[in-house]
């Protein structure tokens, strides 16, 4: 059986100065330049928070990722559900797009 996943379990991660942002997900594929798309239980893991989704775009050499799919944030005390995100300026900055709910607690 030929399959059209270029990457299994594939892993990266973003860095920055502050933190490190640990990225898996059961596929992966290729785009274009440093562009991967991630599909199957994508997960952006910090000390901070979780960020899972199902379908992101990665682009490893700018450290920056997005989504317009279905996605749950999770941290101490706060949990966002959207219908995307965008992961900007390494990991510092997350934009939710899309109808969202936020529950502080």
């Amino acid at each position: 059986e030929i399959s059209n996943v270029d990457i299994t379990e594939p892993k990266f991660s973003i860095n920055n100065d502050s933190k490190k942002i640990f990225v898996t997900a059961k596929e992966g594929n290729f785009l274009k330049n440093d562009k991967i798309l991630l599909r199957k239980n994508v997960k952006f893991k910090s000390d901070d928070f979780s960020l899972l989704s199902d379908n992101v775009t990665f682009d490893r050499k700018k450290q920056t990722a997005f989504s317009k799919e279905k996605s749950l944030f999770k941290s101490k005390n706060t949990t966002i559900s959207s219908e995307g995100f965008n992961i900007m300026e390494e990991g510092n900055k997350i934009n939710f797009v899309g109808n969202s709910t936020i529950i502080l607690k």
